[in-house]
């Protein structure tokens, strides 16, 4: 009798905890219900929830029979429960079904979405790359054009005088020699010839006017020096690859910015340029796209410089200055290094500075142009590398390297 009690209990507990899962089951469908916002989406699991209720009506009777001892009852109420149980599997595998399809639809529309949006974008970044480089290219032009037409007005009127020098220092040569004859040959002269001698200071005169001249064909061969390497900086007419001289071009960038490098600023001294060549050949490259990498990386450097000059050079005696070495490098590369002792930067800027439009100037003073066509010309047109190091309020260095091409 007491082991039939045991039983009796044992199975009244089951079952009533069976009907306790139940109904937390009824309330966490009650919730998934509200998640759902049509009526055909509710309904799979509207009917899912009906055969909970009717599941736990069927435990509740279960337990009446059992308590109440009328055991006849509880196989017919057994086969229906696993009738209804058998049907809540299929509808519990049919909504798990449908749930897994939704799923993957929604997977599929999200990964065209996102390839839709990567395509979009990676067309928009390859539009902001041609505009850049339009821009650049059109900037670079202008610019190119303007140089070789001073270039060329300079020219014209600075030749005609160095070759008009040539013949005034033949006909100073003859005056003076006349000037002697008559001195040699008059000995005693007029009193006005006198005069006019001692109140012109012939003597000096005579020394002073050859050095003058010397100096003016001196000037105006300096002169059709900084024509020739304006005309070398804008390369117009020449073809984009041919043999050029590395050193030809920064030297002619250097005096484009001639004007930078010269001024004071603040109490700080004029920036210093320490060139450091090596024996580097010419090389087959683009020499006009390379003056436009030299360029935008000098006109940086004197940025920091000057930053840098409103801040510290003031109240030390460090000179700004701007080093420029170039060496070969395993045989078949050159390098060119640009380090200046401006203002520096942090590791996060100075991982970015080669990405399109980014700039760490205020706005109106940089584009976030000049640095990533630098690394397009290097990297993609030359095929070399272009790297920056930097410590901030101490240096930053560029590091450019080519391939010498066998062309």
């Amino acid at each position: 009798m007491l082991s039939s009690s045991i039983v009796m209990f044992l199975i009244i507990t089951l079952i009533t905890f069976g009907a306790w899962i139940l109904g937390l089951s009824i309330l966490r469908t009650q919730k998934i219900l509200q998640l759902f916002k049509t009526e055909p989406e509710r309904l799979s699991w509207r009917i899912m929830f009906f055969l909970m209720i009717f599941f736990l009506g069927g435990y509740l009777l279960c337990i009446y029979l059992t308590v109440g001892k009328l055991i006849e009852w509880i196989p017919l109420l057994t086969g229906m429960v696993f009738f209804f149980g058998a049907l809540f599997v299929f509808f519990s595998v049919t909504i798990y079904y449908q749930t897994l399809e939704r799923l993957f639809l929604v997977q599929e529309k999200y990964r065209k979405a996102k390839e839709k949006a990567e395509s979009a974008l990676f067309q928009l970044q390859e539009n902001q790359q041609t505009q850049m480089q339009l821009i650049q290219r059109e900037t670079m032009l202008a610019l190119g054009t303007m140089i070789a037409g001073i270039a060329h007005e300079i020219n014209n009127p600075v030749s005609f005088i160095h070759g008009n020098l040539e013949h005034l220092h033949q006909y100073t040569d003859d005056l003076l020699n006349i000037l002697e004859i008559y001195a040699s040959v008059y000995q005693n002269p007029d009193i006005k010839i006198v005069q006019a001698i001692d109140n012109s200071d012939l003597t000096f005169i005579k020394s002073d006017l050859p050095k003058l001249l010397n100096s003016m064909e001196v000037g105006t061969i300096r002169i059709g020096e900084i024509v020739q390497l304006l005309s070398n900086f804008s390369r117009l007419n020449e073809a984009d690859y041919k043999k050029a001289d590395i050193h030809e071009g920064i030297d002619s960038t250097l005096l484009i910015l001639q004007h930078r490098l010269k001024c004071s600023y603040g109490k700080s001294k004029p920036i210093v340029v320490i060139k450091e060549y090596g024996e580097i050949p010419p090389f087959f490259c683009n020499p006009r796209c390379l003056n436009q990498v030299f360029l935008n990386i000098i006109n940086n450097a004197i940025d920091a410089l000057i930053k840098k000059a409103k801040i510290i050079y003031p109240t030390t005696d460090t000179t700004p200055t701007i080093w420029i070495r170039t060496f070969n490098f395993q045989d078949n590369q050159i390098v060119i290094s640009i380090t200046d002792n401006g203002c520096g930067m942090s590791d996060e800027i100075c991982q970015s500075i080669f990405q399109p439009f980014f700039t760490t100037k205020p706005t109106g003073q940089g584009t976030g142009l000049g640095l990533s066509i630098s690394y397009q010309i290097i990297v993609e047109q030359h095929g070399g590398s272009i790297k920056c190091t930097s410590i901030p309020d101490q240096e930053t260095k560029i590091d450019i390297r080519l391939p010498i091409k066998q062309i």
